[in-house]
């Protein structure tokens, strides 16, 4: 954390220790200045040396001045090397014999120096005097332990040595701060002093509490919020649910967390969910309803938003929250349903025909039935309105004790009805067909023709109606036919049906009747079906 930790002993050396004059560089120098006198008075006074041994000694002399002259330069200059090595400063602490500006008065981060027998502070940076709020000269002196913000309980100020670690200080103004201490002992001259680096964390301390006070609330919210709120990641895994999750599924949070979140939701909706998943991945969110089921087997629609977020470890996950609108969709799907149906028989109205093709799935068969009542303005001329309603209900009660559960009757208006049978095959088609004249004989309703046609493959539910409503006119034109052919005279009798229903293929036709007795051969064709 600190970036001047080495060679501390140095350093303190260069601090606290002036720098004095070395007699080993000044004694050459001097040695060689009386030599050099010495040489001169002797050569004035007597004829002991010649001029050319005086001028070598001469030289001698200057030569040995010069190299002690050179010697205390370069002693100089590493002086001053060392002294910006150790990082140190001396503005402020000029009584230490410090002198000149050096990295320790310009380093931004507070540095301390603390003898090591009263632990009382000796020296301090500009950057320790602004972060205490003082002057340098209140900082010297005072003992260390006077900086703390309480001292401990039966401990004099200054009865402790500084100690690396967390700790809180307080400024000249009064007010506390939270400090990082890092302290090395350093012995100079056989006493101890401490080296004091101070970090100010105090803005720090108060982000990561902060930050837990904000992840305590927000773990407070998701806890006691009635709306469902849970995680999982891009693979679908549930990570943390909420109470309100639990509750609405009727689970433990051991029996969600860890498990697939498609585990709890409809098999028919799986599809969707993977592709969920994906538009997740692409675009970072996501919205809509899922169809979940719940312990006991019911079935909840959940209305949910969510968003891809990265968490601090670069993994990724989905955030989502969810309300459970069962009831309203039940509602919605009533009043749905209510605008399908016909207010008079309770069957649907036209309006059911797009929906049944929406919900259908790909390549699903089905097959269609139409029933037209027969005659019914002519009932309605002879008894009136009322009891022409009556028997289009009566029509209507009738054929819904005919049809499966899943079956649909739909009223296209006026007299006429179409039976949509879901998941229909041949098989089935021709037992219905054989259930519904069946029935006709035994006078259970209002007389009615019918027609009837299988989906082709991929057809449109308009078309396979078309052609069972084709096929029905044509076996309404056949009978009608016939009974003027026979005996114009007796009328038509509502329980005779001497036709018997059968499937035809393609190759077969129908023959014209052209002679009496012929009627009870004639057959009532229902067209061209295709499985």
């Amino acid at each position: 954390m600190f970036a001047r930790k080495r060679h501390e002993q140095t350093r303190l050396a260069t601090l606290i220790a002036a720098p004095t004059q070395s007699g080993a560089l000044r004694r050459p120098m001097l040695c060689s200045i009386v030599a050099l006198a010495l040489i001169l008075a002797i050569a004035a006074n007597t004829n002991l040396l010649a001029p050319p041994l005086l001028a070598l000694l001469l030289t001698a002399s200057v030569i040995a001045i010069m190299i002690s002259l050179r010697r205390r330069a370069n002693h100089r200059h590493s002086s001053t090397t060392q002294a910006h090595e150790a990082g140190e400063s001396v503005n402020g602490v000029g009584d230490s014999g410090i002198s000149g500006e050096t990295l320790f008065a310009a380093s931004p981060i507070p540095t301390l120096l603390v003898e090591g027998e009263f632990f009382e502070i000796v020296a301090a940076n500009p950057a320790a005097s602004a972060l205490y709020g003082c002057h340098l000269a209140e900082l010297r002196g005072k003992q260390f332990a006077q900086l703390q913000h309480s001292a401990p309980a039966g401990e004099s100020p200054g009865s402790a040595p500084p100690v690396s670690g967390l700790a809180r200080h307080h400024r000249v103004d009064g007010s506390a701060i939270w400090v990082e201490l890092d302290v090395q002992c350093i012995q100079q001259n056989g006493s101890s002093v401490w080296l004091v680096v101070v970090t100010d964390v105090t803005a720090r301390l108060q982000l990561a509490s902060d930050l837990q006070t904000s992840e305590g609330n927000a773990r407070e919210l998701i806890e006691l919020s009635l709306g469902i709120v849970f995680t999982h990641d891009l693979s679908g895994k549930l990570q943390m649910v909420n109470p309100a999750f639990m509750r609405a599924l009727g689970y433990s949070e051991d029996e969600l967390v860890g498990h697939e979140l498609s585990e709890f939701i409809v098999p028919r909706q799986h599809d969707a969910f993977v592709a969920y998943l994906l538009e997740v991945a692409r675009t970072g969110h996501d919205s809509g309803a899922v169809h979940m089921l719940g312990r006991d087997g019911s079935e909840q629609v959940w209305e949910f938003r969510n968003r891809l977020r990265t968490a601090a470890d670069e993994s990724q996950q989905v955030v989502c929250c969810a309300i459970d609108i069962s009831d309203r969709s039940r509602n919605e799907r009533k009043l749905l349903e209510k605008s399908r149906k016909d207010p008079l028989t309770g069957c649907y109205n036209r309006s059911h025909l797009a929906a049944f093709q929406v919900d259908a799935l790909p390549g699903a068969s089905w097959a269609c039935v139409v029933i037209d009542i027969d005659h019914l303005k002519r009932y309605n001329d002879a008894y009136g309105h009322r009891s022409g309603d009556q028997a289009i209900i009566r029509t209507a009660r009738f054929l819904e004790r005919m049809v499966r559960k899943d079956d649909s009757i739909v009223r296209l208006g006026g007299d006429e009805f179409v039976i949509l049978l879901q998941n229909c095959d041949r098989a089935t088609l021709e037992s219905f067909a054989s259930r519904l004249q069946a029935a006709q004989s035994t006078q259970e309703t209002i007389p009615f023709s019918f027609g009837l046609a299988m989906r082709k493959e991929d057809e449109e539910l308009e078309y396979t109606i078309h052609r069972a409503d084709r096929q029905m006119i044509e076996r309404r034109t056949i009978e009608r036919s016939s009974i003027r052919i026979n005996g114009p005279i007796e009328p038509k009798r509502p329980n005779i049906r001497r036709s018997v229903i059968r499937i035809l293929d393609k190759t077969e036709t129908l023959e014209p009747v052209s002679e009496p007795g012929h009627a009870e051969n004639i057959r009532s064709a229902i067209g061209d079906l295709e499985s």
